[in-house]
């Protein structure tokens, strides 16, 4: 097998999952466009509540995302009855935290008004995540049937599923925002409501297709089994420090989106938009990372460390080789890009700056997702989410509160600290991937 071959390989199996994060990242992009006109003030409680949102909703997430590795090592030992069963083990832990994270995302006000943020944007953003709370069991189930078909490699179905999901969340969300129809005008809080309502039909949508497809007979899915705490065990063992991970990142970003808060609302408005539009861009080389995660478990399953490791090395390549194009792009583009959220002049200025910033961050973002896809692959999660800690929070937050704090450089100081640690991250990740994966060929070279 050539590098080539490798490249297709990746391509063909992440091109839709890419789809599939651009049409979801749509659902926040067309949110924000909507939200945008109606002032900073709606588009800061947007932003608000998306950053508490993301980080709470990560957090259980990264859980979950246990079952994608272990069904595409179950996949290449051929091991088919046990990806249903710890398919079905992965959806009782769904709405477990499903409950959890419903009720944070009811109870987030206290926090707000304590930072000091302005009463309406908090009014307007608690109001956001309440209606959004009402599709979190259906988001997270939805996820468990994705990470089940990723593991497999079965990822057209998904990009599907959400390409009918967008204009659908597109419509509700409009309905709501603006009270077309008859419907009432509810602002950022409808915005919210379309999103819940449509998280429920993606779920129904995916379940449909899987139970009335004879590709999915052999893993005898659709069994009633109680939960097991011997499975439950082994997914919260590999899927925790993966939560944990990608809520200290994610926490990141709403600490910082916090501070910001601080700083005024033309603040936050630019930085939601910055954000918006980062993790758009971030949603091509995320599809391909997946894609590596995935192919990475299916070798080491099937025995074949040294085919991991190439395929591991040339995702890594091509995600990195992708977002530093797409950074360049938005370095040249800034502030073309702002002025396609807005028409505030105070806010497209400020938003301007950022994005210039933001292109560093897209080539470091997409770097280390590569990287941690591929050590998941491998079920190495927890020494990446001790380096993720340490550098998210050492590095990224304290830059960010030096320059953008302390040293008065506003929004454009916090996100030189941002970047600053995804960069740093791709780099520590690309590292400990290269040498785990030795470890596995050598112990394979012993046999």
């Amino acid at each position: 097998m050539s590098i080539a071959q490798d490249v297709r390989a990746i391509v063909l199996l992440g091109w839709p999952l890419i789809l599939n994060n651009l049409f979801s990242i749509g659902v926040n992009v067309s949110d924000t466009l909507m939200v945008g006109r109606l002032g900073a003030t709606q588009l800061a409680a947007l932003g608000i509540g998306s950053a508490l949102w993301i980080g709470i909703f990560l957090a259980g997430l990264g859980v979950i995302m246990a079952l994608g590795p272990t069904v595409a090592q179950h996949f290449g030992a051929q091991r088919h009855l046990e990806i249903g069963h710890d398919t079905r083990q992965a959806a009782w832990l769904a709405l477990v935290i499903s409950i959890g994270v419903v009720m944070l995302l009811n109870n987030v006000d206290p926090l707000l008004m304590r930072l000091g943020i302005e009463a309406e944007v908090v009014t307007l953003a608690e109001g956001y995540l309440r209606a959004l709370s009402i599709g979190v069991p259906g988001y997270y189930l939805y996820h468990v049937l994705r990470q089940m078909n990723e593991g497999i490699g079965r990822t057209v179905p998904i990009m599907v599923v959400m390409a009918v999901a967008l204009p659908l969340n597109v419509m509700l969300s409009y309905v709501f925002i603006f009270g077309a129809f008859g419907a009432p005008r509810l602002g950022v809080i409808g915005g919210g409501l379309g999103s819940g309502v449509t998280f429920w039909m993606m779920a129904a949508m995916l379940g449909l297709y899987m139970a009335r497809t004879p590709a999915y007979a052999a893993l005898s899915l659709w069994r009633f089994e109680l939960p097991q705490w011997p499975a439950i065990r082994r997914l919260l063992g590999l899927g925790g420090p993966i939560g944990l991970s990608l809520m200290m990142q994610a926490g990141l970003f709403t600490a910082l989106a916090l501070l910001m808060g601080t700083l005024g609302k033309v603040h936050v408005a630019a930085h939601q938009i910055t954000l918006n539009y980062a993790g758009l861009v971030y949603m091509l080389p995320l599809g391909l990372a997946f894609a590596t995660a995935s192919l990475v478990g299916q070798h080491v399953g099937r025995g074949l460390p040294a085919r991991a490791r190439r395929i591991g090395h040339t995702g890594i390549a091509l995600c990195s080789s992708l977002a530093m194009s797409i950074g360049l792009l938005t370095w040249f583009f800034a502030p073309r890009i702002a002025g396609l959220y807005t028409d505030d002049a105070a806010v497209v200025g400020l938003a301007t700056s950022l994005l210039a910033v933001s292109a560093f961050l897209q080539a470091g973002d997409g770097t280390q997702s590569a990287a941690a896809g591929a050590l998941r692959g491998l079920k190495d999660t927890r020494v990446p989410m001790l380096i993720n800690g340490g550098i998210y929070w050492g590095i990224g937050f304290t830059l960010a509160w030096a320059l953008g704090i302390v040293e008065g450089q506003g929004a454009v100081g916090i996100w030189i600290g941002l970047a600053s640690a995804l960069c740093t991250a791709a780099v520590v990740l690309s590292l400990r991937f290269r040498t785990v994966i030795a470890r596995h060929v050598a112990r394979d070279s012993l046999r």
